[in-house]
Parts: C-alpha cells; structure tokens; sequence
C-alpha cells in the first residue's frame, strides 16, 4: 500500500479518540445548517460555498504535502459522484429541512444511513442477507416513525412531512458508502480524497446555484450566516479526513459506531447552543435506533467492505 504524508496507523485508543471526534465536529453540521436555514443564507449557495472553500483549502494542503490527486476520467467521475451523493444532494435537503425540524431530530434522521446502506449492499450482493440486520431496519424504521408523531414529538403537527423530506438524506449517504467500497479510485490518500469530494460537490452545487437565482457572495449580512460557513467549512475540513482514515485503519464496521455519536452530539449542541428540549419520544427513537444500528451491525456477514458516513 503506497504512503502518503497525510495518513496516520494509530494504535486502538487513538482510532477510538478520532470516532469520537468525529461524530462531536459532526454534530455542529446539524447547528450550521439550522443558522443557515434561519438566518437566511440561500441554501444551495451555502453549500456551494463551504465545499468550495473546505475542498480548495485541502487542496492546498495536498501541495503542500505532495498528494495531488491524479485527475483522469475514472477519478474525475469519482469526485463528482461521491460529491453529489455524499455532500451536494444531501447536505441541500438537510439544510431545507433545517428551519422546520429540530436540530437533534436532524441527527436522528441521518443516523438511518447504515440501515439504508445495507439494503443496498444487500440488493447490490456486496453484503449476504441476514435476518438479525432484517429486523434492526425494523427498528430503525419503527424510531423514525417515533418522531414521526407530530403531535408528541414534533414541534408543529405540521412538521411531519419535512421529516420525510430529510428522510432522502440518509439515503443518498448510504450511496456514497456503497460507491466508496465499489469506485475508490486506487492510490489517492484520504486527504486528496476528501479534497476531490468536496469540491466535486461544488462543482453540482454551481448550476443549481445559479439556475435557482441563489447567486450569493460571502459574507452573509447578520454574524449567524457567517458563523454557520464558518462552521460548515471546519466540520468538512475536519470529518471527512479522519472518516476515510479510520475506514483504512479500522475499516467501515468499526467507523459505524460513529453514528451512534453523531445523534448523541447534534442533540447535545442543540440543548448547548439552540436551547431544544427533547421529547421523551426523541429520547425513545434514540433507544430504539442504537437497537436497530447494533442489528444491523452485529448480524452482518460481509462480503466486501463498505463504508458508513
């Protein structure tokens, strides 16, 4: 396997440390995101944005450290599909959602991407059937439908559909991790990676951008849109980085326990920072899909690695 400046081989403790820091940066997308949403930064030029200047400045570093990536067809593909899926398609729609939902219930949703990644792995043969995964997506499925009863758990009864709106974003997540296992391109580090993915996104950000009239130049006119790019673009400087280096490290099973961090991490800083108060049906759906991520998890039967954002 070649070497690159960038990458780490850490010991046990050290992979456990970078998971957890993982899933804390993480969680602050989910507070960007609702700043962006409220304080009215146009959405698909939020995104637009902070991919750009996230992936340009990784990109310096790898100048820096010599990882340029390769640029040539199969690569280029690969940047711009795992952008689309894993930052530009998602990344919009939790935004949208984010003026109406809760920061914590966000992080719940997002938690669904290994259950949808193994229905795909599944389809895809990468992964063999296994009735202990069939029912922690029983579970899983059952938590969202906890939160989905708008009048215990949601603010507004009305509120419910954007839940299923948020819902898509899992599942373009839950590509990305399959087209991680099936199209990585060969010796790129994780640095270069990342760079290639984040700006890949800006690059399906751009057209949208402009075809929706959200032509938007930083900085925003109130410090809550500046802090929510600013936040943006340090949680993807950050995450995707230590993702792809646990992933090779650990592999994907190890770096899922993430997951269960993130739901954890985007409800603290909603509690820290925005103030939300969790209804004991959100605290339910967060038992119900730490149940439903162990099934699935511990009923697996790989037969090639995938990974899980």
């Amino acid at each position: 396997m070649e070497s690159f400046r960038s990458s780490v081989n850490p010991g046990r403790s050290i992979l456990i440390f970078m998971l957890f820091l993982n899933g804390i940066i993480y969680g602050l997308q989910f507070i960007a995101n609702k700043w962006a949403a409220d304080y009215g930064v146009p959405i698909f030029a939020y995104v637009f944005w902070y991919s750009l200047i996230s992936g340009i400045l990784l990109l310096i570093l790898c100048f820096v450290l010599r990882e340029v990536p390769k640029i040539n067809l199969r690569s280029a593909i690969v940047f711009i599909i795992m952008g689309t899926t894993g930052i530009a398609a998602p990344i919009a729609l939790l935004t949208w959602s984010a003026s109406k939902l809760p920061a914590g219930v966000i992080g719940l949703v997002v938690v669904m991407s290994p259950v949808f990644t193994y229905i795909f792995s599944t389809l895809l043969r990468i992964e063999h059937f296994s009735w202990v995964r069939v029912v922690g997506i029983l579970v899983g499925f059952g938590s969202v439908l906890l939160v989905y009863l708008p009048d215990a758990s949601l603010p507004e009864p009305e509120k419910a559909s954007w839940l299923l709106i948020a819902l898509l974003a899992p599942i373009f997540f839950a590509a990305t991790n399959v087209f991680a296992a099936m199209i990585r391109p060969p010796k790129v580090s994780s640095l270069a990676l990342s760079s290639g993915i984040l700006i890949g996104g800006s690059l399906i950000m751009l057209p949208i951008m402009i075809a929706t009239g959200q032509e938007w130049l930083p900085p925003a006119s109130n410090e809550y849109g500046n802090y929510a790019l600013l936040i943006a673009i340090f949680v993807n400087l950050t995450i995707w980085w230590i993702f792809l280096e646990i992933v090779r490290n650990a592999g994907p099973v190890f770096f899922t326990t993430a997951n269960y961090i993130i739901v954890l991490s985007s409800i603290g800083w909603g509690i820290l920072i925005l103030g939300e108060k969790p209804s004991i049906y959100i605290w339910g759906a967060v038992i119900m899909m730490f149940m439903g991520v162990f099934l699935v998890n511990y009923g697996r039967g790989v037969k090639k690695e995938v990974s899980s954002s």
